[in-house]
């Protein structure tokens, strides 16, 4: 009996043999070969993945994309050759002064008519939106690594303006320097204080961003009021009898031929293409100090946006490093990401090390920032009716 089964499994043991053989494997490499058959597949994609997998696939499919912004060509163009590239979506804009972009948008909306799906604009306006109940939350659009790892931003957060429903995420935190001067005509130390500007010297000299208006010059004149000087300041700066205009392009124009030498409350967008192109012009900060401004920095979701996958890879995008790179260098703004360059700004731009700066997102600030503005609005109207 016993040497039955040892035949037995000799037989089986030369058989094993000889099937390697013609196999072409050695038993070890047979047993590896069986492992590996048993092993389950790799692991899935992990989640974000496969949802940003899915919603490219949809935003291919529907193709277009349309944002109401109040930035400039250069950021409009850039941000258009990215998606259409990138994710084959061809973006639209809706462009213009924030006020005109939010009547056009207001007047779709009461029409019925859904034709955008982003909107890129001023902080003051975008609530409005929310008030409206035009936008969607957002939390759950943004899933780039990049974009939700907290490290990645200056507050070490993505900063909402409504934490609660959070519809709206800023992305711009930007040192707003609040003159341009022309070099040529406004010599080193002819100007270091606030306080400088009221010499006689520079009456009816100093041209000024319309504070009636949301924007650069309505922001300046409301820190002025707030924090950085007081209200007396404001109405004696409007002794020297500013010239008040709204057409940001126009009026550094102006400065950079020279008609003027002092622009009070630019927008960075314009000072910053004319002194990529040579002109005698630069930002300038007081001893006093200056703000962080977020301005048009934010971006929401139309909730009756029609080509919802596009909007979403474009916030993403919009978020992320490259997109804010492409919104810093088309803008002169600096970013709330921390991991953009900044090489490319003018130093008075940049945030130091250090230093403390009062911010549009400060909370006491936000407070109070209505009765603010109607206190700018109320001093500048009556100035511009004489």
């Amino acid at each position: 009996m016993n040497r039955s089964l040892m035949a037995i499994g000799f037989f089986i043991l030369l058989s094993g043999v000889a099937l390697a053989c013609t196999s072409g494997q050695t038993p070890a490499e047979q047993r590896a070969s069986t492992l590996a058959a048993t092993k389950p597949e790799a692991s899935a994609k992990p989640a974000w993945e496969q949802d940003w997998e899915r919603t490219l696939k949809g935003a291919r499919d529907e193709g277009r994309l349309v944002i109401y912004t109040g930035y400039g060509s250069d950021f409009r163009q850039a941000f258009g050759d990215a998606m259409k590239t990138k994710y084959g979506v061809t973006l639209e804009a809706v462009a213009g002064r924030t006020e005109e972009v939010m009547v056009r948008l207001a007047r779709e909306q009461q029409n019925r008519v859904h034709n955008g799906d982003v909107a890129t604009l001023s902080i003051n306006y975008l609530p409005i939106l929310k008030r409206d109940n035009l936008l969607q939350p957002m939390e759950q659009l943004l899933v780039l690594p990049e974009v939700v790892d907290a490290k990645g931003w200056y507050r070490e957060q993505i900063v909402w303006l409504d934490p609660d429903e959070k519809t709206t995420a800023t992305f711009r935190e930007a040192v707003n320097p609040p003159w341009v001067i022309n070099t040529d005509l406004v010599k080193a130390g002819d100007l270091k204080s606030w306080n400088d500007l009221l010499a006689p010297s520079w009456k009816a000299k100093i041209l000024m961003n319309d504070p009636t208006l949301t924007g650069g010059g309505q922001s300046l004149i409301i820190w002025l009021g707030y924090s950085i000087m007081d209200w007396d300041f404001v109405r004696a700066l409007l002794k020297q009898e500013p010239n008040v205009q709204r057409d940001n392009r126009l009026m550094v124009e102006w400065v950079a031929r020279g008609r003027y030498p002092i622009l009070l409350g630019p927008r960075k967008e314009e000072p910053f293409q004319f002194m990529q192109a040579g002109a005698p012009i630069k930002f300038m900060v007081p001893k006093e100090g200056t703000y962080l401004a977020v301005g048009d920095g934010a971006v929401a979701q139309l909730r009756t946006s029609p080509h919802p996958n596009a909007a979403k890879v474009f916030i993403n995008f919009l978020l992320g490093r490259e997109g804010q790179t492409i919104m810093a260098r088309t803008s002169g703004y600096e970013s709330s990401r921390v991991d953009i360059p900044t090489d490319y700004l003018d130093p008075a731009t940049v945030r130091q090390p250090g230093v403390k700066y009062v911010s549009q997102l400060d909370a006491g600030f936000r407070e109070q920032e209505l009765e603010l503005r109607k206190e700018a609005v109320k001093i500048f109207e009556a100035y511009l009716r004489k």
